[in-house]
């Protein structure tokens, strides 16, 4: 695993792949997806800007130069047919794409993705085999303890998430004494918290838990957590997070903890 391609989507997380790999002294090239609203410190290193359209093109040659390992770091926001433009490798698997697009859903398409990508002889990597750091373990991580009725309303988010997995719908929704708010669509959990607040009612507290989706390809959209978030449950009054351990991504994880206690709100791993 001396060579790795990094495909490199929006938000901090590439770069603490980046970091990660650095460290371990791991040679990598970045793929940056065109028209994505990437960091500009990626710029800094090996990389090429490509339209999604030629991404089985510059697979390939990647594999002639030796690359035969790949992680997918970053969201992208899911393209309209008409903007994919496929060149000649490309377009070998567009019709197959189109079917699965057409279906709906990100499961379900990026499991295609992994598929075609293998198909071209790329291991597609967990991203915890290469960064392990950015994951937090089972249990309490934070100064702030759950009260046992918030434990109870955890299981209960938990049993609900598990339940609607299936049909690929988000990662996260929030429940307040017993009561589902909201539950996590295209927005994202960011937005998700902002289209709640205004229902939050007086007593205790709300809680944000975020869960992987059952039978979900740990190589891919892993439930992800960073700053912004803990800063948006300390102004909209969310008490505590509950999260898959193991499972969970935290962007800039050392900060994150620091602002989980600074901000008094429970952080727990499930």
């Amino acid at each position: 695993m001396n060579k790795i391609i990094i495909i490199a989507g929006n938000g901090k997380l590439p770069v603490e792949i980046i970091s990660s790999l650095k460290l371990q002294n791991i040679n990598f090239k970045i793929l940056i997806i065109k028209n994505v609203d990437y960091k500009k410190e990626l710029l800094k290193y090996n990389h090429e800007i490509i339209n999604l359209g030629c991404i089985a093109s510059s697979l390939k040659r990647l594999k002639r130069e030796g690359y035969e390992n790949l992680v997918l770091a970053g969201g992208i926001k899911r393209p309209s047919l008409r903007s994919i433009k496929p060149d000649i490798n490309t377009i070998k698997i567009f019709a197959r794409y189109t079917k699965v697009f057409l279906n709906g859903g990100d499961n379900n398409l990026l499991k295609f993705v992994i598929h075609e990508i293998e198909n071209l002889g790329i291991k597609v990597l967990n991203i915890k085999k290469i960064a392990p750091d950015i994951f937090i373990d089972f249990g309490i991580h934070s100064q702030k303890k759950p009260s046992g009725k918030s434990k109870k309303y955890i299981q209960k988010a938990k049993r609900i998430l598990d339940t609607i997995s299936c049909y690929d719908i988000g990662q996260s929704l929030i429940i307040q004494q017993g009561n589902i708010v909201g539950i996590e669509a295209m927005e994202g959990t960011d937005e998700l918290i902002k289209r709640c607040s205004s229902l939050f009612i007086e007593g205790d507290k709300p809680i944000l838990v975020k869960l992987l989706k059952k039978k979900q390809d740990m190589r891919v959209d892993l439930p992800t957590i960073g700053i912004n978030t803990i800063r948006l449950c300390k102004k909209y009054s969310i008490q505590g997070i509950a999260f898959s351990a193991n499972k969970t991504i935290f962007l800039e994880k050392k900060k994150f903890l620091e602002n989980i206690n600074f901000y008094n709100i429970f952080l727990s791993g499930i």
